[in-house]
């Protein structure tokens, strides 16, 4: 790629190229996937607010997503924290997601199945932690079972858990 790009999603802003990691530099995070950049990667060089993956550039600004399928996505910035309805993980301000204004919807770009599998591990951990939390509910579903069977004694201690964990 060039040595000075542009993203529609830093209007305003040349992007240079930069290289990450190693002895003169510091790993960031890439505002596109959120993941940490090594190696090369654009960098704003007006306000240092702003770095992506080189791959991350050439994501598309709309999408189809199969876990929203009622509209299609356009890739965002940021300008407050939201949730990922995909891995229930939150974007913080500057950061981009894929969302559905009219559905209140957001998806990570490493949650859909646009980046190859080395930035896509997030996606991975959102699966575990809704496979987790089935598992939870099903545990508890035992112990409201076993609770009706010896006569309630537990159902304090239960509803406390389920409070905890926000069940």
């Amino acid at each position: 790629m060039a040595a000075s790009v542009t993203c529609k999603l830093h209007p305003g802003h040349s992007l240079t190229r930069h290289h990450y990691g190693g002895e003169e530099g510091h790993a960031c995070v890439c505002a596109l996937c959120e993941r940490i950049i090594a190696g090369a990667g654009y960098r704003c060089g007006e306000c240092g607010g702003f770095d992506a993956h080189e791959a991350c550039l050439s994501l598309p600004m709309r999408v189809a997503f199969v876990g929203h399928p009622a509209h299609e996505l356009t890739l965002s910035l940021l300008t407050a924290s939201r949730w990922c309805d995909a891995c229930r993980v939150a974007s913080h301000a500057g950061c981009c997601v894929y969302r559905c204004v009219a559905c209140d919807f957001d998806v990570h770009a490493r949650c859909t199945s646009l980046l190859d599998g080395k930035q896509q591990h997030g996606r991975k951990r959102g699966v575990a932690r809704r496979v987790g939390m089935a598992a939870l509910r099903m545990g508890l579903f035992g112990l409201r079972v076993a609770d009706a069977v010896t006569g309630g004694f537990g159902s304090p201690v239960i509803e406390v858990i389920e409070t905890a964990l926000n069940l």
